[in-house]
């Protein structure tokens, strides 16, 4: 689960039975309105959360996949459209 002010978020797991990668939709609503999911590849740990939230703060309102790397987190543009906040 993650809060933060001012933001609702949902949370869908995608990766198919019997993978072993773990994939989350993080579908975010804030309360302003604007709608956007970040894709996570990986586990949501808590580092994970405090990089969406981190993300947020530095105001990236759009969708995004999250990736874990050697050297943190990578991040970039979806190129689809994804899931949004229902």
């Amino acid at each position: 689960m993650i809060t933060y002010p001012f933001y609702d978020f949902e949370i869908e797991r995608l990766d198919p039975a019997g993978s072993p990668n773990e994939i989350h939709l993080v579908k975010i609503l804030s309360i302003d309105g604007r709608r956007f999911t970040y894709e996570v590849h990986g586990e949501l740990t808590e580092e994970a959360v405090n990089y969406i939230k981190w993300l947020i703060d530095a105001v990236v309102f759009s969708d995004m996949i999250i990736e874990k790397s050697a050297e943190g987190f990578e991040v970039r543009e979806a190129r689809r459209n994804l899931k949004k906040h229902s």
